[in-house]
């Protein structure tokens, strides 16, 4: 019978938590999509809290999809959760690869999106703020912005408004929220933020 046949769509979705580097990989149904990020974000998940949306797309076979993830993924996968000890920005590549739409966040371009990720990942593993001799809790400051400052929370994350971030993908957020994002959309993060007003790509590398 034809509905025997019926392809399942749903969701897979990544979402950070208050754990530098700990991160969830789940799926839902489109339609509880919503509901379920408002539930985990609010009440937390496997006592981990801080849970924020990062990235989500709707697939085909997204069960069997997560579960693969799941197999790819599995040296650092915490016990039998749903959480893993992995970058959020390379789960996203993988899903960027995949055929499907995406729904969060809104309005994005996949190929374009891809592409972003894939330098700003490319970047990132060049840049360490503890080779420059900085540590957790140091105060990095916007280029362009005095204002705008980060808490260095990793050996490439920083915190800011409450979310974790490489230094390239929150550079680029900045600038669109300046309306002045340059034609590739790829940032080398280090070079629009300073410590102690030096630009990060300029401190040298401690021994």
């Amino acid at each position: 019978m034809v509905g025997d046949n019926k392809v399942m769509k749903g969701v897979i979705y990544i979402m950070t938590s208050a754990v530098s580097g700990l991160i969830k990989i789940g799926r839902t149904s489109t339609n509880n999509f919503q509901e379920r990020m408002r539930h985990l974000e609010s009440n937390g998940y496997y006592n981990v809290v801080g849970l924020r949306r990062f990235f989500a797309i709707e697939v085909e076979d997204y069960e069997e999809k997560e579960n693969l993830l799941h197999e790819i993924f599995g040296k650092h996968q915490v016990g039998d959760s749903e959480l893993f000890a992995l970058d959020e920005e390379l789960v996203k590549q993988l899903l960027l690869s995949f055929e499907g739409r995406v729904i969060y966040p809104n309005n994005i371009d996949k190929e374009k999106e891809f592409d972003q990720v894939s330098e700003s990942r490319r970047q990132s593993r060049l840049f360490s703020f503890y080779k420059k001799g900085l540590k957790n809790g140091d105060i990095v400051t916007f280029i362009d912005d005095k204002n705008i400052v980060a808490r260095i929370v990793g050996e490439r994350e920083v915190e800011f408004e409450g979310q974790k971030y490489k230094l390239a993908p929150l550079t680029r957020k900045l600038y669109e929220r300046m309306g002045r994002v340059n034609a590739s959309g790829a940032y080398q993060g280090a070079r629009y933020f300073t410590y102690k007003n030096k630009r990060l790509i300029d401190l040298p590398d401690v021994d």
